[in-house]
């Protein structure tokens, strides 16, 4: 009997060759995909099943997952957990994408958001041993280490009063580089020469803020500041100061505008921020003198003034701010304080002013301009000194009110819905508004900042968000002492991870369609998945829309593990609709089911 003939001719090894190729093919291609899609590198810590799951969402098609999620034809809590090493994730601020970009103006440093078939659609997990933050006012100077155990600021700033670990708590003493005897003793010595007190004084942008401890102390003064600094080698700081319950969020003065109309802060702080004011022919300044309004205060404290080995750059700051018509009004030490002047007459002789039809107010993905922007271009009071008073200015109708048709009506009739919304909220609805439970407030769709209003006399700050293809009305909202930004709800925001104790959304679906078009530009999934992100466990949510979009908005609730109630309009409303209220329920990587066990 013949042997079994083991060989194969030259056709069956070629047909073999390529069945394995194509078999190596495939598994270095999944191996791609599952690195790819974790946005802060391969984790050993993290649990392959869990990866798994975010990269199948990822990966999927996304069309069809969002579908099945708004119809409901899927489960409850249908969407996945991300990864554990998803924790601080921000879609935008994503370092494996911003190290690949320029380093020319820190441009590599801004918003680069992914599109949003390249983000997995998966819910961020709190870090192991998350508890139900500190509440307000406590919070201002101690949080729990657990909630963020970042401890790079404390190793290297502890010795300038940053911040420092205290047992199971980040205790905050208040100080900061150019302060390290506390952030209330530098204010101090600001008072002298800056009229702090007395309500002039209301809005003020604290520049590569840190942890904030500067805005945080002017809150006693009246004064309500926003923060930023950008992700960098510190890790959280801008974390650290909504933890502690501080207005701020991330950005950086790179080649575009900061998201803010002009002429919309009373003073502009920087406390060695760095910011190279004079490059690139004076364009930061030029970007600083657009956001101060006219008789406001700039401090720069730190390099380059009166620094050692840095006298020429002392010497073109004061040469820009001069040509700029701004008033030095003292150097202490190593902090100088300018006045800006009103008026564009003494621009003469400067850099060169911006075309008359040139809009100051439009600063979305807008890039920097090389001219100053004309204060004539916006008609009305808004000099410091010209709009009333803090707490007056808050009810009474701005002149750039009239950015919107009729718009003094309108302002006082938005005031007055507002105080009859919030008021029941509180009584019949039966939320927290008001209590120390909640702090950090955003309201998604501002418009005047009503709603803000209408929660002024309660211990929150709120977060006002006028959408970029919405009319431009975020310069109202800055007249009349409350803060806020422009955004694009078809992209992430730039902020950490649970940092909103509450979300106010007045008419969600406006948010993602074009209203002149009627073309959808984004989806509710997507919307939803992001609002979770930035939403504390034990948050609340409250949407106002049409019955038909609420039912819509519920059913994508629960696949994002959110508890809902649907309840009636006030009673004097005439607009219809209804309110959905939900609630996120702490959960954790681990523990996939709702963890009712974990304290209010």
């Amino acid at each position: 009997m013949r042997g079994l003939n083991l060989k194969r001719n030259p056709r069956q090894w070629r047909l073999w060759d390529l069945l394995s190729a194509a078999l190596l093919a495939f598994v270095l291609a999944f191996f791609f995909v599952l690195v790819a899609y974790s946005p802060l590198g391969s984790s050993r810590s993290s649990s392959s099943a869990s990866r798994r799951q975010a990269v199948i969402v990822a990966v999927r098609d996304r069309s069809s997952v969002i579908a099945a999620v708004e119809s409901g034809k899927l489960a409850p809590r249908h969407i996945e957990i991300c990864p554990a090493d998803y924790v601080d994730y921000m879609p935008c601020e994503d370092p494996k994408r911003s190290s690949q970009l320029s380093r020319e103006m820190n441009y590599y440093r801004e918003r680069h958001c992914p599109r949003p078939e390249e983000t997995p659609l998966c819910l961020i997990p709190p870090p192991k041993g998350y508890k139900i933050p500190i509440l307000w006012p406590d919070s201002l100077n101690k949080i729990w280490h657990s909630n963020m155990p970042h401890n790079k600021i404390a190793d290297r700033k502890g010795h300038q009063g940053w911040m420092k670990v205290e047992g199971p708590y980040f205790i905050f003493p208040g100080g900061g580089t150019m302060f390290p005897d506390g952030a209330g003793h530098y204010i101090g010595k600001l008072k002298k020469h800056v009229p702090l007190a007395g309500g002039v004084i209301r809005t003020a942008l604290d520049m590569g803020c840190g942890v904030a401890s500067f805005g945080g102390s002017l809150l006693a003064e009246g004064i309500l500041t926003m923060s930023f600094a950008p992700r960098d080698s510190h890790k959280s700081q801008i974390q650290f100061a909504l933890e502690r319950g501080i207005p701020a969020f991330v950005a950086m003065l790179g080649t575009r505008r900061l998201p803010f109309p002009a002429f919309a802060f009373d003073f502009v702080h920087c406390s060695r921020c760095l910011i190279p004011f004079t490059a690139y022919n004076a364009t930061y300044f030029i970007e600083v003198d657009r956001l101060l309004r006219p008789g406001g205060y700039l401090i720069i404290s730190g390099p380059p003034v009166k620094w050692a080995k840095q006298e020429k750059e002392w010497a073109d700051l004061q040469a820009v701010a001069k040509s700029l018509c701004y008033e030095l009004v003292v150097v202490d030490g190593n902090t100088a304080i300018w006045k800006k002047r009103t008026g564009d007459s003494c621009h003469e002789n400067g850099p060169k002013l911006c075309d008359e039809s040139e809009d100051p107010n439009v600063a979305w993905y807008y890039k920097m301009k090389r001219c100053v922007s004309r204060t004539t271009y916006v008609k009305g009071a808004y000099a410091v000194g010209d709009i009333p008073k803090w707490p007056e200015r808050l009810t009474k109708a701005p002149d750039r009110a009239a950015v919107v048709q009729d718009g003094i009506d309108v302002f006082e009739t938005d005031r007055e819905r507002w105080a009859r919304r919030v008021a029941y909220y509180k009584n019949s609805l039966k939320l927290k508004l008001g209590t120390a439970a909640i702090r950090n407030v955003m309201d998604v769709n501002a418009f005047f900042g009503g709603f803000a209003a209408a929660l002024s006399a309660d211990p929150v700050w709120v977060m006002n968000i006028v959408p970029s293809h919405m009319p431009s009305t975020l310069s109202v909202i800055y007249d009349r002492g409350l803060i806020g930004v422009y955004h694009d709800w078809c992209e992430p925001f730039s902020t950490y991870p649970r940092t909103y104790d509450f979300i106010h959304v007045d008419g969600i679906e406006s948010l993602v369609k074009d209203q002149g078009l009627r073309k959808t530009r984004c989806n509710l999934v997507d919307l939803m998945v992001e609002m979770d992100r930035i939403l504390r466990p034990k948050g609340t949510v409250l949407i106002r829309d049409s019955l038909e979009v609420i039912e819509r908005v519920d059913r994508i609730a629960r696949a994002v593990r959110w508890k809902t109630v649907i309840h009636e309009n006030e009673p004097e409303s005439h607009s219809g609709g209804k309110i959905l209220v939900a609630t996120k329920e702490f959960w954790t990587h681990g523990r996939c089911r709702w963890d009712e066990s974990r304290p209010d």
